[in-house]
């Protein structure tokens, strides 16, 4: 009998082998590839493929590792992504898994009681309506609408709780690792010993074992980021993603290029459950889906106790003659400050100035190998100072005299996180604050150079959180899920960092974040207030964002993307060329270019000069794909098997960026 089996870290969706009549599909097998034994998974049997030269099945490892409905699920990543089901493999079945592995008991432990609070009445009619498509064991997947502190996570709590009561089996997404910690505590409160976090930040060892545990049906509810879509999970009859809107939920760096939403929607299509889409500010596609009747909409209007939304206020940076902190919002932080009560700041930009400059001959510090200005870093405890590219991770020492003119005088223009937590601690000393903890600081910076230590988020978290410090000043980390009763504060130190970037959905993202991150305050007993400093007050997702409304933003928004024929009125495929040699990337491209500007129901635009031209010494050029929602993602599947030469081709369908 001869079989078609997969092999993961392969450009290929399978390769065929001769084997046994006892092998079924979804059985993890040991099979010979170039001179190498390599596990595989069989996808097919009773092939009728015929090619010289084939190969005997090794041995079998496993049966029914992978069940028929996730192989369904990942040949439909790769056909929709326009991947090969030997990349699809790579990323929803880790080498390190691929392995015969003695199962460990899970320890027993008594679940945590706590009291659980009694719903809202919006809360219950949402709760039955997600109780009602359970009970009918068919695909529905819902868009959970509920503005910032309505009380989305007790919704999730109750349903997660009657699928435990009968049997089943859940599995709730966050966009971030640093977030599992948060919605872990919550669940765990709920539900003790059966509940489980499983993400790439653990080691081999403890991945591997949870992974199969997981697999076993130990426990119940599991709790991750975008790769726990994969897991294979028996008896699951709920997915919800939660802040389905989140970026985090796209891969951006490997094939295939997924989105876990979109790929925990077709999940659910196919183990026939429910899925739940949960956010204060949808994409822009899920509404609409919910608009046309694809999914069904569920809203949360009022924040839990009739808790007022914070006021918002506007601050125009270009009166404050260059102020990175305005006196309005230096005012506010001391205010606040003194009644005792807890502040987060805002800046979606690490580091402590973005530019070193001269201001006599012009010298920007620049990355050697993509020619961008590199962000000066401040000495840390373990950290000297440096300059340091974020876009290809690059560093230098600091240079304290211009290369170009010989002048010791550059500098530092702009800021990032560092600059104002010292800016935020200068009003600190200032007013001489009686605090208790005398070797922990009031101000706590969070960002991806603090985040990437293992561990240090929830530290930083559970000090805030316990009243310990008073400041959390941070990146897009503290603007996601974040539920701390004693901050009555949120400051936006500058709205504009993502709005200036030349993408289509900068307007969305900025709306989406500042709408998230105002929504930090005045979760407690006490109102909250929100400055936003912005040099564009009038744009409207500022606008709309100081108005916490949605709707109106989506339709001014949904305007804008129908005279331009953007998604949700069209699809976009980006095909992106990298490589070493410029002229060859540029050959590549506009050769591919040539072919698919003679397609049918394709609109092709390009070659153009990606936003970050070079990269680590590689050019980047893309090209965009708009073609009609309807389009069949086949046509285009030659491209995986395009040979290009002196240069890389990558596909990234429905991009969530453009440049």
């Amino acid at each position: 009998m001869k079989v078609d089996i997969a092999i993961p870290r392969t450009k290929f969706d399978f390769f065929t082998y001769n084997a046994q009549d006892n092998l079924q599909v979804g059985d993890l097998v040991l099979v010979p590839l170039r001179n190498k034994l390599k596990y595989g998974i069989v996808i097919k049997i009773n092939s009728q493929r015929y090619i010289n030269g084939i190969k005997d099945v090794k041995e079998l490892i496993e049966e029914k590792f992978i069940s028929k409905n996730l192989l369904k699920l990942y040949k439909w990543i790769a056909d929709y992504y326009l991947s090969t089901l030997g990349e699809v493999l790579r990323l929803t079945v880790p080498s390190k898994i691929l392995k015969k592995y003695e199962p460990i008991e899970k320890p027993a432990a008594l679940p945590s009681l706590v009291k659980t609070s009694v719903p809202t009445y919006p809360q219950s009619n949402v709760i039955k309506r997600i109780l009602g498509a359970l009970k009918t064991n068919y695909f529905k997947t819902f868009l959970l609408y509920g503005i910032t502190g309505s009380g989305k996570t007790e919704v999730y709590l109750r349903c997660v709780d009657e699928v435990v009561k009968k049997g089943g089996r859940a599995l709730i997404l966050v966009p971030e690792i640093s977030m599992t910690h948060l919605i872990y505590k919550r669940f765990h409160e709920r539900f003790g010993n059966d509940v489980v976090t499983i993400h790439s930040s653990l080691s081999d060892k403890e991945r591997k074992r949870l992974w199969y545990a997981i697999k076993q049906g130990e426990y119940r509810i599991i709790i991750g980021p975008r790769s726990a879509i994969f897991v294979p999970i028996k008896d699951l009859k709920i997915i919800i993603v939660d802040e389905e809107h989140d970026h985090s939920y796209k891969e951006h760096d490997r094939m295939p290029r997924y989105n876990a939403r979109d790929v925990a929607v077709m999940r659910g299509k196919f183990e026939n459950i429910v899925v739940v889409l949960g956010s204060a500010t949808p994409q822009i596609e899920s509404f609409r889906n919910a608009g046309i009747g694809k999914y069904q909409l569920l809203t949360l209007k009022e924040r839990i106790d009739n808790r007022s939304l914070p006021e918002v206020e506007i601050i125009d940076l270009k009166k404050e003659n260059r102020k990175f902190i305005s006196p309005d919002l230096e005012l506010k932080i001391e205010e606040t400050l003194k009644k005792n009560e807890q502040i987060i700041l805002f800046l979606n930009r690490r580091g402590f100035a973005p530019n070193l400059i001269c201001p006599f001959c012009g010298f920007v510090a620049k990355c050697p190998y993509c020619n961008l200005p590199m962000v000066y870093h401040k000495p840390g405890k373990k950290e000297s100072a440096s300059l340091s590219c974020h876009i290809c991770s690059y560093k230098s020492k600091k240079i304290s005299i211009c290369p170009n003119c010989a002048r010791g005088t550059l500098l530092y223009r702009g800021a990032g996180t560092q600059r104002i937590e010292e800016m935020v601690n200068k009003i600190v000393k200032r007013l001489a604050l009686n605090h208790g903890q005398i070797d922990e600081p009031i101000v706590l910076r969070l960002d991806r150079d603090i985040a990437r230590k293992r561990g240090q988020a929830e530290k930083i978290f559970n000090i805030f959180e316990q009243g310990r410090a008073k400041v959390l000043l941070g990146t897009q980390l503290v603007t996601k899920g974040l539920d701390f009763p004693e901050v009555t504060l949120v400051g936006i130190v500058n709205a504009d960092v993502i709005l200036n970037f030349p993408d289509f959905r900068s307007s969305e993202r900025t709306f989406q974040i500042l709408t998230q991150v105002a929504g930090r305050s005045g979760r407690g007993k006490k109102p909250g207030k929100v400055l936003m400093q912005t040099y564009h007050p009038e744009q409207y997702s500022i606008l709309f964002s100081q108005l916490q409304n949605y709707p109106k933003f989506y339709s001014q928004e949904m305007k804008f993307r129908k005279e331009l024929n953007f998604p949700p009125f069209s699809k976009l495929i980006l095909l992106r060329f990298k490589g070493e040699d410029e002229k060859a990337v540029w050959n590549q491209a506009e050769k591919i270019f040539a072919i698919l500007s003679r397609m049918q129901n394709i609109k092709a635009f390009g070659p153009n000069n990606s936003f970050y031209y070079k990269i680590r010494k590689k050019y980047r050029v893309f090209i965009l794909l708009k073609t009609p929602k309807t389009f069949r993602h086949g046509k285009l599947r030659f491209l995986n098997s395009y040979k290009t030469k002196n240069c890389t081709l990558d596909i990234d369908v429905d991009p969530l960026e453009v440049f």
